[in-house]
């Protein structure tokens, strides 16, 4: 046993032992050469010595290496789940929000039952047979993912499923549910799909691109349409909306008048539309009710209403009326996703908080415009109690725009950064709330003015922006 035990000792006795020991106590040098503690001998005859330290590095270099390697992955997984927190929480906040209305509806037909009070049907019950169907197809959604590269030998093809029936939630899960949801984030088109008309459309003379451009073979081809301006020639403009009506998905469009309305109307595949009207039309055709995302300025009483009609509509600008707008809107029709951005231009207050009320389950981010001080009609001076009575419980942000407004065309709203310190602690202090059993919930109250504020998503994008 004891010759065993030598035995063992002597082969573990490398440079990794011994010599760590005697480095210790007994700083030597290690001979590449002859793989030992080095002598004078080694030295005389010019061998290569080292240091056991420069020997150790030399040894752990590859290990070190492999280290870095895999510090570097994990640190990017982590980068990576922590995007996906962000977009679990957003989720979350939507849900519960969805949650928080129907439970609410529920105890109230319920006391109504016991008080022995007539039984009238609760404001969201037509909302929900839309809220079982998107639970189910939520927990129950499968998503065919497709990855191209510049290589015909490189297409990756999957099917992902975000829960089978008694299986554990993947990391993936918030992921999918969220691109389920948003239908597709940001649509990229082709070059051939693509028409930008801002510099032809504003020449002061006809010319024979104005002709050519109208026949183009290839306008059927067309889903994004740019920079459509129809002051100087409206009749071309209408000839052009009609030839890419069929497939086109994306629109700007400036100076429209009703005629161009009329062909905006019928585009059965547009989601995506600014539209910036001469004035504001009385009686105004309706819009595409597909639209997910609409931007108008000088804004129609009937197009302010017609919002409650588009059920995948997600994003919204109003910007102008040259008078103000007292409109109040009616609750969600069943199946409508909800908003989750709204930027407003508009007065009365009423009427901006009675939009944002009417979206309360859903809405993430709301901008308005409003003065932080003064008698003006845009100094809303209930501003942060009528935000706190609307039940926002998915906002994660509030900026106040400043400017330029109706009847400030070419000025700043009246603002001061003593008033506007207090108007956004306001703002900030009523919308502040804790749920039972649930942590605190904070929105962010920014001003245009003096703080550094993300940019509102651009028309087409339904990305998330942080601060």
């Amino acid at each position: 046993m004891e010759s065993e035990v030598v035995t063992v000792k002597e082969e573990l006795s490398g440079p990794e032992t011994n010599n760590l020991s005697s480095s210790t106590s007994n700083p030597k040098f290690w001979c590449r050469d002859c793989s030992e503690d080095a002598a004078e001998d080694c030295v005389d005859s010019g061998h290569s010595v080292c240091s056991l330290r420069q020997l150790r590095l030399g040894q752990a270099a590859p290990k070190v290496q492999r280290l870095q390697k895999a510090a570097k992955s994990a640190r990017e997984v982590v980068k990576a789940l922590l995007d996906a927190k962000g977009v679990l929480e957003a989720q979350l906040e939507q849900w519960r929000g969805r949650l928080r209305l129907f439970e609410e509806a529920e105890r109230e037909l319920c006391d109504a039952a016991v008080a022995g009070r007539d039984l009238e049907e609760p404001t969201l019950e037509e909302g929900l047979e839309q809220l079982l169907q998107d639970a189910t197809t939520l927990l129950q959604a499968k998503c065919q993912l497709q990855l191209r590269v510049d290589s015909p030998c490189s297409t990756w093809k999957g099917q992902l499923q975000v829960a089978a029936p008694g299986s554990r939630r993947s990391l993936l899960c918030p992921l999918m549910l969220q691109m389920h949801q948003d239908w597709n984030l940001t649509k990229v088109y082709r070059l051939d799909e693509c028409l930008d008309v801002e510099k032809l459309s504003k020449q002061e003379e006809h010319t024979q691109k104005l002709d050519e451009a109208l026949q183009n073979s290839g306008l059927h081809k067309v889903r994004k349409l740019r920079g459509l301006d129809c002051r100087k020639r409206p009749n071309w403009s209408t000839v052009l909306l009609k030839r890419v009506a069929p497939n086109l998905e994306w629109l700007s469009i400036m100076w429209a008048v009703r005629e161009h309305l009329d062909m905006i109307r019928d585009m059965p595949a547009l989601r995506c539309l600014l539209v910036h009207l001469e004035t504001s039309v009385e009686n105004a055709p309706a819009l595409p009710l597909q639209l997910q995302e609409l931007h108008l300025l000088n804004v129609s009483v009937q197009h302010l209403q017609s919002v409650q009609r588009m059920p995948r509509l997600r994003k919204l600008v109003l910007l102008w009326h040259e008078h103000a707008l007292d409109v109040a809107f009616p609750p969600l029709p069943a199946g409508h996703c909800g908003l989750q951005w709204l930027s407003v231009y508009l007065q009365p207050a009423s009427t901006v908080l009675s939009l944002a009320k009417t979206h309360a389950a859903t809405l993430q981010e709301l901008r308005i415009t409003c003065a932080s001080e003064g008698k003006d009609l845009w100094h809303f001076k209930d501003l942060a109690e009528g935000l706190r009575q609307c039940g926002l419980v998915a906002l994660r942000r509030v900026v106040l725009l400043r400017g330029p407004a109706p009847g400030y065309p070419g000025q700043k709203l009246p603002h001061a950064a003593k008033s506007c310190q207090q108007q956004k602690q306001s703002v900030w202090d009523k919308l502040l709330a804790t749920e039972s059993g649930e942590p605190v919930r904070v929105v962010k109250v920014m001003c245009e003015e003096c703080d550094e504020c993300p940019e509102f998503p651009r028309l087409g994008d339904f990305t998330w922006k942080d601060d």
